[in-house]
């Protein structure tokens, strides 16, 4: 469910912004597709070593992880702005599609367990 919901609201989004891209590369969609799926899939596996070791504190340490390793992929944002084409309204939408993945995860995950 969090690699199923994170691939559909990232491309979702990425539908919306896509066409005012213009050929911008980190929007084409294999790249986003991949990308993706690689965060979520290692949320899951995260989070379940996380409750394997945690127990009772899984989920707080889950949200502290992803919270910092969405933070961290904002510097994917330095390297895009490298770019041909980058300005800030391309970019912003490319920071979104890191952060609606992530929010996707942990609420599944999190809920999951519950």
């Amino acid at each position: 469910m969090a690699l199923g919901g994170s691939l559909l609201c990232t491309l979702l989004l990425l539908a919306l912004v896509v066409v005012g891209a213009g050929g911008f590369d980190p929007f084409a969609i294999v790249p986003v597709t991949v990308a993706t799926a690689i965060g979520a899939i290692g949320a899951v596996a995260v989070y379940a070593l996380f409750v394997r070791l945690f127990a009772e504190r899984a989920d707080r340490s889950f949200l502290a992880v992803a919270t910092a390793v969405c933070l961290l992929s904002f510097v994917a944002l330095v390297e895009a702005a490298t770019i041909p084409g980058a300005t800030t309204g391309r970019l912003t939408p490319f920071g979104a599609m890191h952060v609606v993945p992530a929010v996707v995860c942990v609420a599944v995950l999190t809920r999951w367990r519950t």
